[in-house]
């Protein structure tokens, strides 16, 4: 989910009607099919007519090539720009594969066109008519649906833009809130445990370390994840002291599986900072973690009451998280706050494990 920036992404968008070497292959073989008919419905066969027709034939190539240049030129797209300049070119075109073929006659072989009824050369005016109109046709006909999937390519980039610059707005609010506690309780250990703060130190710029990371990555492993977390809580201990207490159920199968960054760590800091903070007497925080039915399912249950904010909502770092897993993955992910009686509530995550991630 990095898009190229605005710059890069404009200069990839098309200017005008352009087209790769499919154009030029059936621009070839069009009017090298439509020559070889010619030739074969034609009553005199031999290497006269054969020339006339490809004089004909390429002076209908190149008008045609011509036509499409001029509307990229133009800038020309959609079909009521192209109507009108394709509908003249439809005359013009097959007047001049006419004149080119008599003209022909007279430079390459220096005699004069035999005459022929006025219905031939009408006849032969509106077959070549048709084959221009019908080219037109398939060109409109290709270049709407080409025009089409470009606009859908835009929407969609442009959607995606916003989708990543949301994503990390949110992240950006997920830095820890505990910095300005921590480095109370630090002040405090120098005098009195100069070795436990110098743990406290190296736990905190490991915790800030990977803080900074998160910031430049989508996803994390399992295990990396679950190392901040408990480097967070250790530093969280050192406040709360034995009112803080903590287990882990982890199934080490899921130490490889991939979860976006600080997901867990916002559901430890939301259950200590509106559960066991709450609680005089502090209280349990649980982490459990398993694969199931090829989902990840992260359990975080603390001690405590489930209470909303102010607007009705949740903490705003379980709201940015769920809006985090939303853009990542849709519908397949979910992130749901309950209580558990009257003196628990669980904080529980679910996402699609690595192996079920196809698609996404």
């Amino acid at each position: 989910m990095q898009p190229e920036n605005a710059e890069a992404m404009d200069a990839k968008a098309p200017s005008g009607i352009t087209f790769g070497k499919a154009y030029y292959v059936c621009q070839v073989c069009g009017w090298a099919i439509y020559g070889v008919l010619q030739y074969l419905l034609s009553r005199s066969k031999g290497l006269p007519t054969g020339v006339l027709i490809m004089v004909s034939c390429g002076v209908g190539m190149v008008g045609t090539h011509l036509l499409r240049a001029y509307a990229s030129h133009r800038r020309w797209q959609t079909i009521p720009q192209l109507i009108l300049p394709f509908a003249i070119a439809a005359l013009l075109i097959p007047a001049a594969m006419s004149a080119a073929r008599r003209a022909a006659t007279v430079l390459l072989f220096h005699t004069q066109p035999e005459p022929t009824p006025p219905w031939v050369g009408l006849a032969h005016f509106f077959q070549a008519a048709l084959v221009v109109s019908l080219w037109c046709a398939a060109f409109l006909s290709a270049n709407e649906v080409r025009r089409r999937r470009v606009a859908e390519t835009e929407t969609l980039r442009l959607a995606l833009e916003a989708q990543v610059a949301q994503f990390r707005a949110l992240r950006s609010q997920l830095n820890p809130h505990f910095l300005f506690n921590c480095l109370n309780s630090l002040r405090e250990l120098i005098d009195e445990d100069s070795d436990r703060a110098k743990q406290v130190v190296n736990r905190l710029s490991d915790l800030l370390r990977y803080t900074l990371r998160a910031d430049r990555v989508e996803t994390v492993s399992f295990k990396e994840e679950l190392r901040a977390v408990e480097d967070y809580l250790s530093l969280e201990k050192v406040r709360f002291e034995e009112r803080l207490r903590v287990s882990f159920d982890i199934d080490p199968a899921i130490f490889d599986e991939k979860l976006p960054p600080m997901i867990l760590q916002t559901l430890a800091e939301n259950g200590v900072k509106h559960g066991i903070a709450q609680v005089p007497a502090g209280g349990n925080l649980a982490i459990v973690a398993h694969v199931v039915d090829g989902k990840l399912q992260i359990s975080v249950t603390n001690s405590g009451t489930l209470s909303l904010t102010a607007d009705g909502t949740f903490a705003v770092g379980l709201e940015n998280a769920r809006e985090r897993l939303r853009l990542m993955y849709g519908e397949r992910a979910s992130l749901n706050l309950t209580a558990l009686g009257e003196s628990n509530v669980c904080a529980a995550v679910v996402i699609p494990a690595s192996s079920n991630r196809e698609g996404l």
